[in-house]
């Protein structure tokens, strides 16, 4: 391995500093794209990639909307490129580094090209299912690769199995949402605590199992803060379970406005805003799990 100040390491935590942002960054896309679906700009630009037939449309109403998008995610593509670059450059000193933030680079490219397929089947719900479940995976491979790459600590609490089993119930839980979107079935249930067995069947187990899967998940977070906090104090593992939980019991008070003042655009894009800072604490802790020991 090459000395701590060589250039190859230099390039790694550049990477890592370029991936970081990246990252921060795709957390804005997300939630711009909720906000580019409820405002019912999703066909702005009615056709890809060029918008309205042209690179720069006339920037009014739904148009300047999705063009913006465009232009967000454009951004996040070019710091992810830069991240990639900068790994690739200092892959001699550290080759994990460079090939998750390589596969970042590629999902967050499929990501574009959904993107795109999305506008030419017209805002299709499965396509828009796989273009969020892509916009999570880049998220993820982008965090996991700056973690490595800026040498952040271990969190050996509660532990590889705990943190694995929470990340892949978080991943089900956000991923159920984004299936009931796709679906256009969230308007199917205005009741609570469960839905009144007056919708379609494929409606009803969507909400049921998102409602109860949401909250065993933000049980289960709160839980396990306090079982890291009985055993390691308020340490940075306690930090990540109880932001996890917060992340989750916040999109209940959410949920529970938008029955009673009915689905506003706003309150959608907290919603799955929120969605993915949770995905985001739920990949960190995991990702801080599996660091080796400190010698």
């Amino acid at each position: 391995m090459k000395a701590s100040g060589s250039a190859p390491a230099v390039h790694v935590r550049r990477a890592g500093q370029w991936a970081m942002g990246a990252a921060v960054l795709t957390i804005g896309l997300i939630a711009y794209g909720a906000w580019v679906r409820v405002s019912g700009a999703g066909l702005g630009c009615p056709d890809w990639p060029l918008c309205e037939g042209v690179i720069v449309p006339e920037l009014e109403g739904a148009t300047a909307i999705e063009f913006g998008h465009r232009v967000y995610a454009g951004v996040t593509m070019l710091a992810t490129a830069v991240a990639a670059w900068y790994a690739f450059r200092g892959r001699t000193v550290d080759g994990q580094v460079s090939r998750l933030i390589l596969w970042a680079l590629a999902a967050i490219l499929v990501q574009a090209v959904l993107g795109g397929i999305t506008v030419l089947t017209e805002l299709h719900g499965m396509v828009r299912l796989a273009h969020l479940t892509f916009s999570l995976l880049t998220l993820a491979l982008l965090t996991v690769g700056a973690l490595r790459a800026l040498g952040a600590p271990r969190a050996a609490l509660p532990g590889v199995r705990r943190t694995r089993a929470l990340l892949v119930a978080t991943a089900f839980v956000v991923l159920l949402g984004g299936w009931i979107v796709g679906t256009n079935a969230s308007a199917a249930c205005p009741t609570l605590p469960l839905c009144d067995g007056s919708i379609g069947l494929e409606a009803l187990f969507l909400h049921t199992l998102h409602r109860v899967g949401a909250s065993a998940l933000v049980l289960t977070f709160f839980l396990t803060a306090w079982q890291v906090w009985r055993r390691g104090g308020l340490g940075l593992p306690f930090y990540l379970c109880l932001a996890a939980g917060l992340f989750t019991a916040a999109q209940f008070p959410v949920g529970i406005l938008s029955m009673v003042i009915g689905l506003r655009p706003e309150l959608r894009v907290i919603h799955l805003a929120l969605a993915a800072l949770l995905w985001w604490v739920a990949v960190i802790h995991f990702t801080l799990a599996l660091r080796p020991r400190p010698r």
